[in-house]
């Protein structure tokens, strides 16, 4: 069973612990070829109209598949893969008085490139060239597909196996968290299909993005969020201040342009990372995040501070088999309680549990909350995001292969810095994305180190003190 169809069945379950139906409660939207843009694909949009040169909102997966791949099988799969989800045919518009739509395409080109590297010298560097460039192209939403594919032919292996790359760009307009394991049952299951007949049976959902946006949109306008406005003025209340982070520069306008550090984290913190969360019942992300804060507070001597995370936003019925971008950014203010560890990770839980309970709130009404709290019209509600993922999450499998892939860097960055910790089986890889005119590198090794030392040292009881110096203890 896949990691997808796990998460699906446990879904449902919860569901209907909870008595709700696991029929699609959302309308169809009114018209066809059209609806209104969801809050999290107007915040990307909004931002490449600002910046049509930016790709701090791309993704960008390379496939390495060892072993035979019927290259026709795969791109008939991926075109049935486009043919079950709009979203996949969708171009993005304003109208005349600058409202944002989306327009959904009865067909709509995936452009798929075919490169042969096999002669080639120094194949694996015109690989890693071609992944590069595909990863900091840029997107026209209006006029082009928000996905696009290159095929490339490798140099056997030296068993004389046959390899082959699949390098898949995206816009983070059509990309979340979760998009990954249904694309990748998507296009194993059509490439299936496709090997055994020249049909490829396409069953799209009884829902699709669109038809949630349009129901966002109108759900939205008919609430009440009061409790909302409140919960989220509460997280600005009093003096904060939403740059926490220890920059080098400081600039008004810090161009894009950024850069990544990879780690592997420590044996000793990765066994620490999970003995914790085991011993403490939360989550892996909770001790991660608390580290996180600690770090933050050693650099740079503060013991209030937001910081941001993504949610998934995928509770409602029949958003589980999408292709699609439903999550939000959150912030999270973590003020530094208790005089042991396990009570900061018990604070931390708390602050988390108390935010994700307002987490479907837009980001750019956070946005506006946050400006109007401090004063300051270009305030963002933090300046750093963490992404943690403990859930095993496949690459796109392709029967009698083996199949390695990674996360390629975009080269742009819309927050000054993000941290994403990768939980495997037996490691925790550990990536932060920084603005480069913000920060040195040196900085950046300072904060892997102090993340890897605050996990590596800390137990539940150990005293907070023990892990701060003097001048960030808060004392």
């Amino acid at each position: 069973m896949s990691a997808l169809d796990e998460l699906h069945r446990a879904m449902q379950g919860r569901l209907a612990d909870a008595g709700i139906s696991d029929v699609p409660a959302v309308p169809a939207r009114r018209a066809p070829d059209r609806a209104p843009l969801s809050f999290s694909q107007r915040l990307v949009w909004s931002h490449q109209r600002r910046v049509p040169e930016s790709t701090a909102n791309n993704i960008c997966l390379a496939f390495t598949y060892t072993g035979p791949v019927d290259r026709e099988a795969l791109r008939r799969a991926l075109f049935a893969v486009v043919r079950r989800h709009e979203i996949l045919r969708t171009t993005y518009h304003a109208d005349a008085d600058g409202e944002p739509f989306q327009r959904i395409h009865e067909e709509f080109p995936l452009p798929v490139a075919s490169v042969d590297l096999r002669p080639a010298s120094a194949p694996e560097c015109r690989l890693h060239e071609l992944i590069s460039k595909a990863a900091t192209e840029p997107f026209d939403l209006a006029a082009e597909s928000s996905v696009r594919v290159s095929l490339v032919d490798l140099p056997s292996n030296a068993a004389g196996a046959p390899r082959l790359a699949m390098v898949v760009a995206m816009q983070h307009i059509l990309w979340d968290g979760m998009t990954l394991p249904v694309m990748a049952r998507d296009v194993a299951r059509f490439y299936d299909a496709a090997l055994t007949g020249p049909d490829i049976a396409v069953d799209p959902p009884p829902r699709q993005v669109a038809d949630f946006a349009e129901w966002e949109q109108d759900r939205f306008a008919a609430a009440d969020h009061t409790a909302d406005t409140r919960f989220w003025e509460d997280q600005f209340a009093g003096v904060v201040d939403t740059a926490n982070l220890p920059y080098d520069h400081r600039l008004d306008a810090a161009p894009e342009t950024s850069t990544r550090h990879d780690r592997v984290m420590s044996a000793a913190a990765d066994s620490a990372l999970r003995s914790l969360s085991s011993e403490l019942r939360t989550p892996p992300f909770t001790v991660f995040l608390t580290a996180y804060y600690l770090a933050l507070r050693r650099l740079t001597g503060r013991s209030d501070v937001l910081i941001g995370t993504a949610v998934a936003n995928r509770e409602e019925t029949g958003t589980q088999d999408l292709i699609g971008n439903f999550s939000n950014s959150i912030p999270l203010r973590i003020r530094g309680a208790g005089p042991r560890f396990a009570d900061l990770v018990e604070h931390t839980r708390t602050v988390t549990d108390a935010a994700f309970a307002h987490r479907a709130f837009p980001f750019t009404h956070i946005t506006d909350i946050a400006r109007k709290a401090t004063a300051d019209d270009a305030a963002q509600p933090f300046d750093s995001l963490v992404l943690f993922l403990d859930q095993k999450v496949d690459g796109i499998h392709l029967p009698g292969t083996t199949m390695t892939w990674k996360l390629a860097d975009k080269g742009r960055l819309a927050l000054p810095l993000t941290v994403e910790a990768f939980m495997h089986p037996d490691r925790t890889d550990v990536q932060i994305s920084y603005r480069v005119a913000l920060f040195a590198d040196s900085a950046i090794e300072r904060l892997h180190d102090h993340l890897d030392d605050i996990l590596a040292a800390a137990t539940a009881r150990l005293p907070l003190a023990d892990l701060l110096t003097a001048e960030d203890s808060g004392e």
